[in-house]
């Protein structure tokens, strides 16, 4: 009985100390953990308004195909359907220079001062499809627009109006909640029988501008 009873409070001393021994290396364990401290950086991108109308003013270049490189200007009027989806109207105009035939010949000019005024004007659909930020510095950021369009409209030129199709891109920063920088690149796509054949010409320009809302 003795016996027993010794064995008992041996055990169960035994258990007290290991218990003990196992709670003092997870207190130890715990005071060696290393927690990371990272700062996170406070980034504020800038807040757009809530309008959905837009008038952005362009200046580039259009390469008139058989007449050359040309200024071009370009006024739009747009409205956002939704974040993704946006119809537009433009008024474009160019004034076109000499063919290689004009220049090389030396013969009279194909067309008058008149006739080279070069004028689009047209409706379009665009879709953002790459809506993001652009980041300058570590605090701040810029929200930009990455959109494709289609559209069609009228081309007056060479004493004739046709047809066109007009098809691009445009690149859009926002430097404020109301104005933006635009960058775009298209294809005026069109017939012409100027140089006494018909066939479809490749008109592209590249223009940079500003973008109100309002």
């Amino acid at each position: 009985m003795v016996n027993w009873i010794s064995r008992r409070i041996l055990v169960s001393s035994l258990m007290l100390l290991s218990s003990q021994a196992f709670a003092q290396q997870q207190t130890v364990g715990d005071a060696a953990r290393i927690e990371p401290e990272i700062a996170q950086s406070a980034v504020t991108p800038a807040q757009l308004d809530t309008e959905n109308v837009v008038i952005a003013l362009r200046g580039g270049a259009i390469a008139i195909e058989d007449f050359g490189s040309s200024a071009l200007v370009a006024l739009q009027l747009s409205y956002h359907i939704n974040e993704d989806f946006y119809v537009s109207a433009e008024y474009a105009q160019a004034k076109a220079g000499l063919t290689s035939y004009e220049r090389l010949s030396g013969v009279a000019p194909l067309l008058t001062d008149s006739e080279r005024e070069w004028r689009y004007y047209g409706a379009e659909l665009g879709y953002v499809m790459l809506p993001g930020q652009v980041y300058l510095g570590r605090d701040y950021a810029i929200n930009t627009g990455w959109s494709l369009f289609a559209g069609a409209g009228n081309v007056d030129f060479a004493g004739d109006k046709v047809f066109a199709v007009k098809v691009g891109s445009q690149l859009r920063l926002y430097l404020t909640d109301w104005l933006a920088l635009d960058l775009v690149v298209n294809d005026y796509v069109f017939e012409t029988t100027i140089l006494a054949e018909s066939k479809t010409t490749h008109n592209l320009n590249v223009a940079l501008g500003v973008a109100v809302y309002f």
